[in-house]
């Protein structure tokens, strides 16, 4: 007899209406209908012979294309036995850190060397994104990157208003410099398009779209969904947005996140310890896509980011992201800022300056 072998990386994920295979290895993922699932799923406890007859001869065709794709995909193997060796992913998550990542609003009159930002970057902190609404010079940033130099810190990702005048070798002689510096956004670009930069080794993308402040934040696009183990385990326990995450907005305030109302004081005046140990802070760590109205029939679950900033229903803080425009029961994409259910949550939160 043989038997379909799917690597334990490979992860299925049931959506209300079609699924989704996730490789959390090659960082990939496949949209596939509900009925491929229940034959992926029932053949990893039985024999493809088993498989044929459960599912009917008059199906045979179909189940060897479904196994020869898993194959071709480099997902899974055909053997004589199912391999016990294959043992399950845990999925725990966890991190030694109650930061992992960091949003930053810059502003240019604001002082970012202060204690808060030095015991900040003591915590191990994995990721910082900095953002400016505003033009700003690549060299004038060259001093908050140098912050960086003696930290741990692993990641940093800049967004950036789109300025004809920096070139692409320009970016690479400052990433080069730079090494955390690992992706680089400039939002208003004339073109949308990606390049990359540093033997291909940093992303530098251009947005036709315009950023200007934290409104045009918590967008669900399938650009930003991430299949890796990382996210995907976080996601089964953690909110994929907030868990762990600090923002200091363009004025100086800590927030979970910039768009969100509630800060807890100003990064001259709070003592990050305060900070972290406020139950408030660590509100929205825990919601799971699992959790959320329409998310959790959603088969992009777990490769995707959340948002609790901007609500479909503003009261409710387990309601779908407004900014999301997919209909899992559907399967189609919209765009959110027509349909007309999401019209009084637009005006609730003062977005109807991004509706078209």
């Amino acid at each position: 007899m043989a038997f379909l072998n799917l690597y334990t990386n490979c992860q299925l994920v049931r959506g209300a209406n079609m699924s989704l295979l996730c490789d959390l290895q090659l960082l990939k993922f496949y949209h596939i209908p509900n009925d491929t699932m229940e034959v992926l799923q029932y053949l990893q406890q039985h024999s493809i012979e088993d498989g044929i007859m459960h599912f009917g001869e008059d199906n045979k065709e179909a189940i060897e294309g479904y196994i020869h794709f898993v194959v071709k995909k480099d997902m899974g193997f055909i053997d004589d036995h199912l391999l016990q060796q294959l043992i399950p992913v845990d999925f725990h998550w966890d991190s030694p850190t109650p930061v992992t990542n960091v949003i930053l609003e810059y502003n240019e009159q604001l002082n970012y060397r202060n204690q808060f930002m030095a015991d900040l970057f003591d915590l191990n902190v994995q990721s910082l994104e900095i953002r400016s609404y505003q033009p700003v010079s690549i060299d004038h940033l060259l001093p908050l990157l140098e912050m960086f130099n003696d930290t741990t810190l692993g990641v940093i990702k800049l967004m950036l208003p789109y300025d004809s005048s920096i070139s692409l070798n320009a970016l690479d002689a400052v990433v080069r410099k730079y090494p955390r510096l690992k992706a680089i956004w400039f939002h208003g670009a004339p073109v949308q398009k990606v390049e990359r930069i540093f033997e291909e080794s940093v992303t530098v993308v251009f947005l036709a779209k315009q950023v200007d402040s934290c409104l045009a934040c918590g967008e669900i696009n399938t650009m930003y969904f991430q299949s890796n183990i990382e996210l995907f385990s976080e996601s089964q326990h953690h909110n994929t947005c907030l868990n762990r995450k600090l923002s200091i907005d363009q004025n100086g305030y800590i927030r979970n996140c910039p768009s969100l109302p509630q800060h807890f004081g100003h990064m001259n005046e709070v003592v990050l310890s305060a900070v972290l140990q406020d139950p408030a802070f660590r509100k929205y760590w825990n919601i799971r896509k699992d959790d959320i109205n329409t998310c959790r029939d959603c088969e992009f679950r777990h490769v995707c980011t959340d948002c609790r900033a901007y609500l479909e229903t503003p009261e409710d803080i387990y309601s779908k992201p407004l900014k999301c425009g997919y209909n899992p029961y559907t399967n189609e994409w919209d765009e959110w800022t027509n349909n007309p259910l999401k019209q009084a949550a637009i005006d609730h939160y003062g977005l109807r300056s991004l509706v078209k």
